[in-house]
This record gives structure tokens, sequence and C-alpha cells, in this order.
């Protein structure tokens, strides 16, 4: 079943609504990053490997930092200012705290960086856990103390 309801009558979104909404903002973020990356590539095709392009963390350029954080700034500012992205606008879900305040920034970005990094870690379990969990939290959901729930009941 992809929703549950708690004595406040919200609805909370299941995991595949959730992965759906997911998959649109990569597919929104990727295609924007595109207008980035294609001048890069050309760049580093015409000036070769050059110090820009070299590593500077583990295995990563300063382009692959610098898309990281463009990334993770849009679901940042998006869940902080909107309490939904993209993907999630159009699928009707948000972003909500649990104590029915407005989503502070510190809690945002804890959801959207740590608590992603730790719901991925291990073969995504922490994802996977709102397809089982009576309100349809997942590990960074805990983390941050919050819920998706659809918009409109």
């Amino acid at each position: 079943m992809q929703t549950a309801f708690n004595n406040e009558n919200r609805v909370y979104a299941g995991f595949f609504i959730r992965l759906a909404a997911f998959l649109l903002d990569m597919l929104l973020v990727n295609v924007l990053l595109l207008f980035i990356k294609v001048p890069v590539w050309i760049v580093q095709l015409i000036i070769g490997d050059s110090l820009l392009f070299s590593s500077v963390l583990f295995s990563y350029n300063i382009f692959d930092i610098l898309y990281y954080l463009l990334t993770v700034g849009y679901f940042v500012l998006a869940t902080y200012f909107c309490q939904t992205t993209l993907g999630k606008y159009l699928l009707r879900i948000r972003v909500v705290s649990a104590d029915g305040q407005r989503l502070s920034f510190i809690s945002v970005l804890m959801r959207e960086t740590v608590g992603r990094y730790l719901s991925a870690i291990i073969l995504y379990i922490g994802y996977m856990i709102a397809g089982w969990d009576n309100s349809k939290q997942g590990l960074h959901d805990r983390i941050a103390d919050t819920y998706v729930v659809y918009r409109y009941q």
C-alpha cells in the first residue's frame, strides 16, 4: 500500500511515489547540468588533462565537486524555500516537519546531505525503509524529523 493515515489525517507518500519524484528531479538536474558539462568537456578536449582536471579529492576533480554541490544545492534550496522540489511538486507531495513548523535550514541540510548519504551507503536500505514504515519515513527523514506527505488531502 502506498499511503498510510495518522491521527491528523495526513496522507504519507510511499516509497514508489517518492522514487518517481526523485527520478524526475535527477532528470531535471542532469539536463540543467549539461549546460555546464558540455562546455567543460569541450575545454577538456582542447587543453587536455591539465591541473584543472586532475584529482583533488580522492578521484574527484574540481568539476565533479561542483556538480555535486549544484545538485545538493537544488535539493536543499527547493526543499527549504518551497517544501518541495519540482519532481515532488509534479507528483503533489511535499516535505513537512514532524511538529508542523516551517522546516529549518539545518534540518533540510541534514536531510539532504548526511541523511541521504547514510540512506544510500548500505544498498539504499535507508530509502527502502520508507516502503515498510507506517509513517513512510526513510532514514534521512528520521534524521531530520520530517515526513513526505501529499499536498492535497
